[in-house]
């Protein structure tokens, strides 16, 4: 009889060759969340700066858009738990030193604020909606309706709170996956502001597409042009932070340099996402054409969406600890697939 000794971390199918947990589920709810940032920040912007009649998109609808946009964000959030009955435990305590903790939180605070700036647009950007909610049996003019007065009336506020929420939205996006230390590829601070900055470019895009005026197309169309070189300025650095790291740090950003994720980085998200809508955006700076506006603006939400793909999926495929195997592989793949407990084997 020959005897064996299996000694390994890597036991767990789960974790060998590398830890990948997260799929698409997590990637849309980062673009999500980071759009619906972008949406509340501009919104309240509008409505501050006094530009509400020359933006009526902006200031009346995206709050509504953003709310229902966030809703399905946290939808494929809640799909991506295990245990779905746990997901209480995360509002038991405020963790002080856990990004995670702290965006669920936030994320408390950003819906009641959405829907309260959701029902102070309702009479101009869907009167439809707000005519059906008033007349709801007895909740409807009892309820309904002074509230969307009063809503309206405290707008401003509203508004204010909406663009801080919204960045504190739109940076922990980013945060999340800088925390994750252990994971070379998103060990970087620039996560959080480029994060934020796609967000926000995102949302420009989404404000060009639904424009309810020329002017409000093109005055979008001039920010997310901004938005996107800066994009562009912390991607740059992003890399150069990478490439100046450690040994495992460079072997990470490898990925997309030269890597398996390459292609789809530079083609996709650099290319598709931030390239041409560039040069679209720039040659349309004095005149916004609808055709080419609304083209450059699906690229955008295709190359934030795929940005946040790429990040989460390479993080997963880097890790700073290199574990080596210590015993034959073949007898892991017999102790797997023999048919006992692997909890009472030994």
């Amino acid at each position: 009889m020959r005897e064996e000794v299996l000694a390994s971390v890597l036991a767990n199918p789960g974790v060998e060759p590398t830890l990948a947990i997260w799929g698409w589920q997590i990637a849309t709810y980062l673009f999500l969340g980071g759009l619906a940032a972008g949406l509340m920040v501009f919104s309240g912007w509008t409505v501050l700066s006094g530009r509400a009649a020359r933006t009526p998109f902006a200031a009346n609808r995206a709050p509504l858009i953003g709310l229902v946009l966030l809703g399905v964000g946290m939808g494929t959030l809640f799909l991506d738990l295990e245990r779905k009955i746990n997901v209480w435990r995360f509002y038991a305590f405020l963790h002080e030193t856990s990004p995670m903790s702290w965006g669920a939180w936030i994320l408390i605070l950003v819906f009641p604020v959405l829907a309260l700036l959701a029902l102070a647009g309702l009479p101009a950007g869907f009167p439809w909606l707000a005519g059906k909610l008033g007349r709801l049996p007895i909740i409807g003019p009892r309820a309904v309706t002074p509230l969307i007065g009063l809503c309206g009336r405290v707008r401003r506020p509203l508004a204010f709170l909406g663009i801080a929420l919204g960045i504190g939205l739109g940076i922990y996006t980013g945060v999340l996956l800088s925390s994750f230390n252990a994971r070379p590829f998103w060990h970087s601070a620039l996560l959080g502001p480029l994060f934020l900055v796609s967000g926000l470019s995102t949302g420009a895009a989404l404000m060009i597409l639904g424009a309810g005026t020329k002017e409000e197309r093109h005055l979008f169309g001039r920010i997310d042009l901004g938005l996107i070189v800066a994009e562009l300025a912390l991607i740059f650095l992003f890399v150069i932070d990478m490439l100046n790291g450690d040994a495992l740090q460079r072997s990470a950003v490898a990925h997309v340099l030269g890597g398996s994720e390459t292609q789809l980085f530079w083609i996709g998200f650099i290319g598709l996402g931030l390239a041409i809508p560039l040069v679209l955006e720039a040659a349309m700076w004095w005149r916004s054409m609808t055709p080419i506006a609304g083209a450059a603006s699906v690229l955008v939400l295709l190359g934030g969406f795929l940005l946040r793909d790429v990040m989460v999926t390479t993080g997963q495929q880097t890790t700073w600890t290199s574990f080596n195997n210590q015993f034959n592989p073949g007898l892991l793949a017999r102790l797997r697939t023999d048919g006992e407990n692997p909890n009472g084997r030994f």
